[in-house]
């Protein structure tokens, strides 16, 4: 199998991943669209970068493929299959770092021994 034909059996199962997707969405909502005015962006850009995963992924695997439906079946997983290796990683803000000079009460400089004074 060619890796354009792989990319378009991908492409095919990463649409119907995406259509499936939208079912459960519309279905979750009360079979009402589930997005407002102005909305339909994010879902364009999550369809469109779900298509690219599984085109992609198929496309990098033809050469051990040996047919239409292990491209459509890796196409259709992708997006997923990546969803789930990206859930191990855990992204944090990291706490403040807080100086040891900071925590601790600032005294005048006549307590510390040190004179203005010194020359």
């Amino acid at each position: 199998m060619s890796w354009w034909e792989a990319a378009g059996w991908g492409l095919a199962g990463g649409l119907v991943a995406g259509v499936l997707a939208l079912m459960t969405a519309v279905t979750s909502a009360g079979f009402r669209w589930p997005w407002k005015r102005g909305e339909f962006d994010p879902r364009l850009f999550v369809l469109g970068g779900g298509l690219l995963l599984g085109a992609l992924v198929a496309a990098v695997l033809h050469a051990q493929m040996s047919g239409a439906w292990p491209a459509f079946v890796i196409g259709l997983g992708a997006p997923a299959a990546i969803r789930g290796l990206l859930s191990g990683i855990e992204v944090r803000a990291n706490p403040p770092t807080v100086l040891p000079q900071a925590t601790r009460e600032l005294k005048p400089a006549e307590e510390e021994g040190i004179s203005e004074n010194a020359g």
